[in-house]
């Protein structure tokens, strides 16, 4: 066991920030999207990462392939959309330039399964270097007033000294920026897994750990817990409101959004977001939690680590 926890100690797990936007006007739900897509992820860079459309050709079905891009296109950085259509493994590229809207347009529209915008440097031999901007809509057919949006983080990035601060600021703009605009019921950090579970709904046998069953629930359940989190304005009721969770201990900030929900945020930092303090948090939300029989993990190398999850005895 000492030899498995070792192992993980040192690898790096991908971290998904998610907001779930409810809407019944499917319109409006695009809307949301491409603002996501255009503007939300300009909030998260602090920095426009459209690259220069003279220099690369937009398809309008989409590529199959990667865009071919360099440094010789007169910038440092490259910016790639892609888009998944749904009921298909197929996954469609195109340079992240002012002419790709209409095709980004066109397949959000389509309720593609996910569209994502990734951006990074290139590095010093003018290869395409590791992404530090990644951002994702996600459509579930079965859930057609919802749709989700994703930044994506490295824990490494949001744990080193270096990093740590750009990065979770960043992370904090782009979700105070959603929360602003739209109705967002429902909002997690949690590491990156499969199918879109929230660290509780990770441990949850059968239909009490699927998101898609425990989304429309967001009246009086909450799908998980985690250092930066929504609470929509019913859930807010039943726990007693923002003074309330304030008084609770659990909180580092406790902010009151546009639509009467919260936006918890646990610990100053995500590195302080351990043990007595996953306990607190745990606490202040546990009787609207989904609820479900748990099931134990086997310890297997390269699983993301269980610390922000209140697992039975």
């Amino acid at each position: 066991m000492d030899i498995i926890h070792s192992l993980n100690a040192n690898v790096s797990h991908g971290l998904v920030s998610e907001l779930t936007v409810y809407d019944a006007d499917s319109a409006g739900l695009s809307q949301c999207a491409m603002k996501w897509l255009t503007e939300g992820v300009r909030e998260l860079a602090r920095a426009d990462i459209l690259v220069r459309a003279d220099r690369h050709r937009v398809s309008s079905r989409g590529s199959t392939h990667f865009p071919v891009m360099s440094p010789s296109d007169g910038s440092d950085r490259w910016s790639v959309v892609s888009a998944a259509p749904q009921d298909t493994l197929e996954v469609r590229y195109n340079p992240y330039t002012p002419d790709v809207l209409p095709w980004l347009r066109q397949v959000v529209d389509d309720r593609a399964e996910s569209v994502s915008v990734t951006s990074g440097l290139f590095t010093q031999d003018g290869d395409i270097g590791n992404p530090d901007v990644s951002v994702s809509v996600m459509f579930d057919e079965e859930l057609p007033e919802y749709v989700k949006l994703t930044v994506h983080v490295d824990e490494r990035d949001l744990l080193a000294p270096g990093t740590a601060t750009s990065v979770q600021g960043g992370l904090l703009r782009s979700v105070r920026w959603v929360c602003e605009r739209y109705k967002v019921v429902f909002g997690h950090v949690s590491y990156r897994h499969a199918c879109g579970e929230t660290e509780l709904e990770r441990f949850l046998k059968g239909y009490a750990g699927d998101p898609t069953a425990n989304t429309p629930e967001w009246r009086s359940r909450l799908r998980g817990y985690s250092w930066l989190m929504v609470v929509p304005a019913e859930i807010s009721g039943t726990l007693g409101g923002a003074d309330a969770l304030r008084a609770s201990g659990a909180f580092h900030s406790v902010t009151l959004l546009p639509n009467g929900g919260l936006l918890l945020q646990a610990t100053p930092t995500f590195r302080e977001y351990r043990g007595q303090a996953v306990e607190k948090v745990h606490r202040a939300v546990r009787d609207v939690l989904v609820t479900g029989e748990f099931r134990r993990l086997p310890p297997i190398p390269g699983l993301p680590p269980t610390h922000m999850v209140v697992l039975p005895d």
